[in-house]
């Protein structure tokens, strides 16, 4: 869930592609399983996301779907002419984790986006069910997708835009190798000079703090 009691600040974070190499998938909790998206699976997405509160309501979540993920999307289709890139298939890019009763309670995607004129991966849109957390599900689920790029974009760095208000996640990224951007960023918005730390630091404890702060470039 997001935290909106705190200040909101940009957050970019990278991981390099060597490191890629050495992520760990986890297995998962028993009566759990990955799987890759199926058709419909937007339903299930903007259900999560409404859950998570990054929207306020179903149609905005699908409109937003059907904008960066689906043939015909105002966003995919914008960067697909930009960098000349063909059909995007979302059954190798999109992971979902459901549950014995087939309900999806987490999900993550390897995306791209345009970086002030360059093709940039990134690691997109990571939600996992407030009723399910704590189960390691979010580790799951990011490190199965950051298992996808070393095929889909050898070679290349990784990068995520996250905020304050999901301060978890910024720990969780930083245990799976993601690094702290001081100046870089998708858009012109990253907050590193602009009070971001001493957001992180009401929220983070010591060690962890110390160790974001240090393996930052």
């Amino acid at each position: 869930m997001l935290d909106k009691n705190i200040p909101f600040k940009h957050i970019y974070m990278k991981i390099a592609a060597q490191d890629l190499l050495q992520v760990q998938v986890p297995a998962l909790p028993k009566g759990y399983r990955f799987r890759f998206y199926q058709p419909g699976d937007e339903k299930h997405w903007a259900k999560l996301e409404l859950a998570v509160a990054e929207f306020e309501t179903d149609k905005a979540a699908l409109e937003r779907y059907q904008a960066e993920f689906l043939p015909g999307g105002e966003r995919l289709e914008k960067l697909r002419e930009q960098y000349h890139l063909p059909v995007i298939d979302l059954t190798k890019r999109q992971v979902f984790i459901e549950d014995a009763k087939g309900q999806v309670v987490a999900t993550a995607t390897a995306w791209f986006a345009d970086k002030q004129g360059v093709f940039q991966p990134i690691l997109h849109w990571v939600s996992v069910d407030p009723t399910r957390q704590g189960l390691g599900l979010g580790q799951a689920v990011v490190a199965k997708v950051l298992s996808l790029f070393p095929e889909l974009n050898p070679g290349q760095d990784v990068m995520l835009h996250t905020q304050t208000w999901s301060y978890p996640a910024v720990v969780l990224y930083h245990k799976l190798g993601f690094y702290l951007c001081k100046n870089e960023g998708l858009r012109l918005d990253n907050d590193y000079h602009h009070g971001l730390l001493e957001v992180l630091a009401t929220v983070i404890k010591e060690p962890i703090l110390t160790e974001i702060k240090q393996v930052t470039k």
